[in-house]
């Protein structure tokens, strides 16, 4: 499930004019996240990556996106455990599940 709804209209409804600022922080700061992390992978920086795959799995989940944060979940256990090896796969993943999430957001909410 790329998002889920109930969740989201939860935040709606509890954050009311709030709510557009949220979501457009949610994609732009979700995008400076997967930036940071791609460079993260490229320099076999494990620690960042955990980092990074941490925050960003944390306000996936905040937000009912379930995927992206169970793919970020992911990374975030390989590179706990000091390895990246499959990282540029879950990259991949969490890319899509971000550009799936965002064109949803934005086109609905």
């Amino acid at each position: 499930m790329i998002i889920d709804i109930d969740v989201i209209n939860e935040l709606k409804e509890i954050m009311e004019d709030d709510f557009d600022e949220l979501i457009s922080i949610f994609i732009s700061d979700g995008q400076v996240q997967i930036d940071n992390l791609k460079k993260a992978i490229d320099s076999s920086n494990v620690d960042d990556a955990r980092r990074i795959a941490h925050t960003l799995k944390g306000s996936s989940a905040n937000l009912g996106v379930l995927d992206l944060s169970e793919t970020c979940k992911q990374l975030e256990h390989k590179a706990a455990e000091g390895s990246l090896e499959n990282a540029n796969e879950l990259l991949e993943k969490i890319i899509s599940f971000f550009n799936e999430t965002k064109k949803i957001l934005e086109n609905n909410f």
